[in-house]
C-alpha cells in the first residue's frame, strides 16, 4: 500500500524521480518546520 496523496500518486505516474518528488516537498516542509519551532521544548531539536 502506498502512503501519500493524489499529488504523490500523480508524480509517480508521471515518472518523477525520487529526488524530484522529495524536492517538491521542500516548500511545505520548510513552512512546517518554521511554524513548529515555537512549540519545541528543546531548541536544538530540529
Amino acid at each position: 500500500k502506498l502512503a501519500g496523496n493524489n499529488e504523490l500518486w500523480q508524480q509517480i505516474k508521471d515518472g518523477k524521480s525520487e529526488q524530484e518528488i522529495r524536492d517538491s516537498w521542500q516548500p511545505a516542509l520548510s513552512h512546517f518546520k518554521q511554524i513548529r519551532k515555537k512549540y519545541l521544548l528543546y531548541k536544538d531539536f530540529e
